[in-house]
């Protein structure tokens, strides 16, 4: 788990056990990942390992704290929407941002029913 994603962890954790709303989680999720981008120009790389922990992140809480799926379906749609709100060089990178996320649904599909999030993609 890199630095990064054990913060998002964290912040998701506080948010769940302080029982925030969706509406909360969502604009959470979408805050960090802006600050993320505007810390600098990022790459399809730094996209893509972005969004991917923020997804990590989400399955790890439904896992170990017993958190709604609908979580993990409110994480990628705030990060895809981060990147795409953004605008400017980010926003290129949508398709990125939204094929990481999928990535980690197909490899953690075996833990949970997620797959059927990762269908979901045009939605996000």
């Amino acid at each position: 788990m890199s630095p990064f994603e054990a913060m998002v962890a964290a912040q998701l954790g506080w948010l769940l056990r302080a029982g925030a709303t969706p509406r909360a989680v969502r604009l959470t999720v979408y805050e960090l990942v802006v600050d993320r981008i505007v810390r600098g120009p990022l790459s399809a790389r730094e996209i893509n390992e972005t969004v991917e922990a923020m997804v990590r992140a989400a399955c790890a809480l439904v896992s170990e704290m017993g958190a709604s799926e609908e979580l993990v379906d409110i994480v990628c749609g705030a990060s895809i929407a981060a990147v795409r709100g953004h605008g400017g060089e980010s926003a290129r990178w949508v398709t990125v941002a939204a094929s990481a996320a999928s990535a980690v649904l197909e490899e953690r599909g075996h833990e949970r029913a997620w797959r059927w999030l990762a269908g979901r993609r045009s939605q996000w």
